[in-house]
């Protein structure tokens, strides 16, 4: 598993851009979707107004079966965060999950 780079943000991928023009949402609110029908409990930060209602409007439509399984094999396995860094400043230790 290694660290993601912004070039591999879900956001830019064909299967998430087509899925927003099909239900006419932003590709976060087709992420934010599938996080939730899957069962993830989502906390999304944004300070934006419009951002935080768009947040919101994903409960108007549902992924498919098939749209689910398509999500699901864009999984490759990297992480845009690394919550050792978040332990270094709660404990002033580097405890980091990446070798």
């Amino acid at each position: 598993m290694g660290r993601a780079q912004e070039s591999d943000s879900c956001f830019v991928e064909p299967a998430i851009k087509e899925l927003a023009t099909k239900y006419g949402k932003q590709e976060a609110q087709i992420a934010l979707r599938w996080a939730v029908q899957r069962g993830t409990a989502v906390i999304p930060k944004s300070t934006n107004p419009e951002r935080i209602a768009k947040n919101f409007d994903l409960f108007n439509f549902e992924l498919t079966e098939d749209e689910m399984k398509s999500i699901n094999a864009l999984d490759k396995h990297r992480r845009f965060n690394d919550p050792g860094h978040w332990w270094e400043v709660s404990n002033n230790t580097f405890f980091p999950i990446f070798d």
